[in-house]
């Protein structure tokens, strides 16, 4: 059996002890530690200036909003578009991390999908439309006034991205604390296996026009099958 087949199954075996509804999933390029991107090193993280970041999107945002949205909408829009937030993004699928797990870069190194037990001790729930915290009663009007520990957000549909991606947040109280996943909750893509697992991917119709239904993601779909000499045509 080729390698390729023999991955492929264990993922399959991987993803059936790690069952949709108990497990959320994230795929990353490489081992890097699970910190929310306004968190990294690169932004050299201050609270003050995490709000008016906010306070710039939400000013800047509106004339490209239809609708008035809450803060926590406003922060998992600003999150989709490119904004560093203390924002994770999840999917309540394994393809779509595995994909994003294979596509992103670097690509020179083992690729990863983590699964997300979502009732592990350390993690609550906040209800968007009130802030209140499931588990210990607390209410967050605004998505930036947790100081500590990390808490799933299911925000409306504000994005077509989060549809498609199947998105789900964890927001964080610390974005630069590292959310740590134990070892039998992560699956490892080789290296060299990476190309080959994104074309099966693409079999099940996971590529980049389908996590990103616009057409920025059509065309790198079809710059992706270009490059893997894929077919461009359907009936070819």
């Amino acid at each position: 059996m080729a390698a390729i087949d023999d991955l492929w199954t264990a993922f399959w075996g991987w993803t059936q002890s790690h069952p949709t509804g108990p497990f959320l999933f994230r795929g990353q390029a490489d081992d890097s530690p699970i910190i929310p991107r306004i968190g990294r090193p690169d932004y050299n993280y201050h609270r003050a200036t995490e709000q008016s970041l906010f306070d710039a999107f939400e000013r800047a945002a509106r004339p490209f909003m239809r609708d008035t949205l809450d803060p926590y909408e406003l922060l998992a829009l600003a999150q989709h578009h490119g904004t560093p937030t203390r924002l994770v993004d999840w999917s309540t699928t394994p393809l779509v991390a595995s994909w994003f797990a294979v596509s992103s870069f670097p690509q020179n190194v083992p690729a990863k999908v983590y699964a997300l037990d979502v009732i592990r001790d350390g993690l609550d729930i906040i209800n968007p439309a009130t802030g209140q915290a499931l588990k210990s009663g607390a209410t967050y009007v605004h998505p930036l006034k947790p100081l500590s520990g990390v808490y799933l957000v299911e925000t409306a549909q504000v994005s077509s991205r989060i549809t498609t991606q199947r998105g789900i947040f964890t927001l964080h109280g610390d974005p630069t604390v590292p959310l740590v996943i134990p070892d039998p909750e992560i699956f490892t893509i080789p290296q060299d296996l990476r190309g080959e697992f994104q074309s099966r991917l693409m079999d099940f119709g996971i590529d980049a026009s389908h996590i990103f239904p616009d057409i920025d993601g059509l065309c790198r779909s079809l710059e992706w099958k270009l490059r893997t000499g894929r077919n461009l045509s359907a009936f070819a």
